[in-house]
């Protein structure tokens, strides 16, 4: 064979050899050869046990090879320089930080802070100044909050230090720091071959309770750029008088106007029926705990055996569900942009292209964006032109596929990608116990869920966003009760389920508190999970598993969810209580067949054990099993 050299390519074990050719990168031959005979103990991956069962060509042959596995597994990073793969949402592995909460500048106070909804000054600096610390858990990119300027007051809600209160596009908070400080950081972070998530907000800009406020608003400065449902004949001033118990203004979620269910009507799918019997708390529901069951509620006006706890976005089954309520309401006294307003529509399109531009963005989160329409956020997404992931809380994985592909027009994207929350839901519920429909304790369900998305008309699976918490709800270590074991499972779901990992700050502390300041901790890169954290992170690259295909191993437990990534990797996890004594994981149907070959623990180093067909783990901890050539 002439230059370029060839290399060969070790297949694994199976019933037929593939002898696979590279010529320098790209993947030209495969040969059939003879027949070997095969334990009957092992399973073979799929498309070569069909080929035992029929007669195959050898140029379909080749066409087979030319679509296994190891092309898709290969990370994005490899195969793209990184002045391309940065732009790149897919095969991402990413850190999400508040800017508030994350790092002071080094000359400022490292005492804690822990107010949920006041300012606490962490800087665009101080993350600069701890780079280290995060590429140290090997993530390729961070999330930060948005950093523009800010309504300066303070209302009951409190102040506009999380980022999602825009008040001047324009500016960077001083709070924050300067246009030089976030260049700054994204030059850093380039340096290092990471990249920079920029969140951002296009449903709504701050606070509005009167005509004065709304001028203060760069560029929307007028009462006329903003929704004013149900406004009749009310004054603007009238109409965004109120500093708490809302309406007015019309808002977009709950019963209060009628946005996912009929108006004043009971929209809770579920209520809690109580037992004279001790039962104790049987997980958590959105409103407290039950001391019981909860049931189906056949008074709300949601259909039953409902997945979602209460009406929800997406949820059209959903008696009186009113769609333009849902996109025109105000989410309480935040001023809802019209984006059918020309002026409104042209300038968030030009602004979000010149801050790209301007700051030299490579991916775009999006606030909110299940409260906007299609049209408006294929347009968007165009104008952005780098991947945007936009944040839809729902259950319905058509309507959260939608915001993926446009449903006006099948040929265009609406966003790159979208944050998991349908399978975020069941993930917490299933590994901490935490009241949900179906999901309580239940990794089964969550196993057919994450069966149900990969069939879902997504554009693509890999491009959305697993998470097990995040700013706005409570953290997995607060739900699980600090159970590390658990704690742990849910951790090893988010980093290899299909998708994008997203962890969010101080999960390598194992933070109760949603918001508390990282600082005053010392960015301690000893702590056992931000070990285990760098570990997954490690196990994924050197695998390249960031991109390969999923299929959910059935078993008999709802306690117990195993998936595969590609050819050689299993993923075990659990939801029982940490415990030392071994754990058994056993194949539902009594054909599926042990593993072939040897296998071993990546996080551990361990060899496995396999008993009966059941692969034997040592203790309730979760194991990544990688196949040994």
């Amino acid at each position: 064979l002439e230059q370029p050299p060839c290399s060969l390519v070790r297949a694994p074990p199976a019933a037929m050899v593939r002898l696979t050719f590279l010529r320098g990168a790209p993947l030209v031959a495969a040969v059939m050869a003879s027949v070997i005979a095969v334990e009957p103990a092992c399973e073979m991956p799929l498309d070569e046990a069909a080929l035992l069962q029929s007669p195959v060509s050898v140029q379909r042959f080749k066409e087979l090879a030319l679509d296994a596995a190891p092309a898709k597994e290969e990370s994005p990073d490899k195969k793209l320089p990184f002045s391309e793969a940065r732009h790149q949402l897919a095969g991402k592995s990413v850190y999400f930080l508040p800017v508030d909460r994350f790092a002071r500048s080094a000359n400022m106070s490292q005492a804690k802070c822990d107010n949920d909804n006041t300012w606490c000054n962490g800087t665009l600096r101080g993350i600069i100044e701890h780079l280290d610390y995060i590429q140290g858990m090997a993530f390729d990119c961070i999330w930060i909050t948005p950093v523009v300027y800010q309504y300066p007051g303070e209302t009951p809600s409190g102040t506009g230090c999380m980022g999602y209160w825009a008040y001047d596009l324009y500016r960077i908070d001083p709070h924050f720091g300067t246009e030089q400080d976030l260049k700054d950081l994204v030059a850093a972070l380039h340096n290092r071959s990471m990249c920079l998530m920029y969140d951002f907000v296009a449903n709504h800009m701050g606070p509005i309770h009167s005509t004065a406020m709304a001028k203060e608003i760069v560029p929307f400065n007028e009462p006329r750029y903003y929704h004013q449902m149900f406004r009749g004949d009310m004054s603007f001033d009238e109409y965004t008088s109120k500093k708490s118990n809302w309406p007015p203004p019309a808002q977009a979620m709950w019963s209060s106007s009628g946005a996912q269910c009929t108006q004043g009507m009971d929209c809770s799918c579920y209520k809690c029926e109580k037992s004279d019997s001790d039962l104790g708390i049987v997980g958590e529901d959105p409103f407290g705990g039950c001391s019981g069951q909860m049931v189906f509620n056949p008074e709300s006006l949601c259909p039953e055996g409902a997945l979602s706890p209460y009406c929800m976005p997406g949820d059209y089954a959903c008696k009186g569900y009113n769609e333009t309520i849902t996109q025109e309401g105000w989410f309480y006294d935040l001023g809802d942009l019209n984006q059918t307003d020309p002026f409104v529509r042209r300038k968030q399109l030009e602004w979000i292209g010149w801050f790209v531009k301007k700051y030299d963005i490579d991916l775009l989160r999006l606030d909110t964006a299940a409260f906007m329409s299609f049209d408006f956020l294929s347009e968007l997404q165009d104008a952005a032109v780098v991947p945007i992931i936009g944040e839809v809380t729902t259950t319905n994985l058509t309507f959260h596929a939608q915001f993926q592909t446009n449903p006006l027009s099948n040929k265009r994207r609406t966003l790159s990608g979208v944050l998991n929350f349908p399978l975020y839901y069941s993930a917490l519920a299933g590994f901490c116990g935490k009241w949900f429909p179906y999901s309580t304790f239940n990794l089964t369900f969550l196993g057919q869920r994450m069966e149900e998305q990969q069939s879902a008309p997504y554009h693509s699976v890999d491009a959305l966003g697993n998470f097990i918490d995040n700013h706005d709800v409570p953290r997995v270590a607060d739900v699980c009760r600090n159970d590390i074991s658990r704690i742990y499972n849910s951790l090893v779901w988010t980093m290899f389920a299909k998708g994008v990992p997203i962890i969010y700050y101080g999960t390598e502390e194992l933070f109760t508190e949603v918001r508390s300041s990282l600082w005053d901790k010392g960015f301690n890169t000893t702590a056992e999970t931000y070990k285990l954290i760098k570990n997954l992170n490690l196990i994924r690259k050197e695998h390249r598993v960031a991109l390969a295909d999923m299929k959910i191993v059935p078993t008999d437990s709802e306690s117990m969810l195993v998936f595969t990534r590609g050819a050689r990797m299993r993923v075990f996890v659990n939801n029982l209580e940490r415990s030392a004594h071994p754990v058994r994981y056993c194949p539902k149907e009594q054909r599926s067949r042990e593993l072939c070959g040897k296998w071993s623990d990546a996080i551990s180093g361990e060899e496995a054990t396999f008993e009966d067909g059941c692969y034997v783990a040592p203790d309730s901890f979760p194991r990544v099993l990688v196949k040994l050539h």
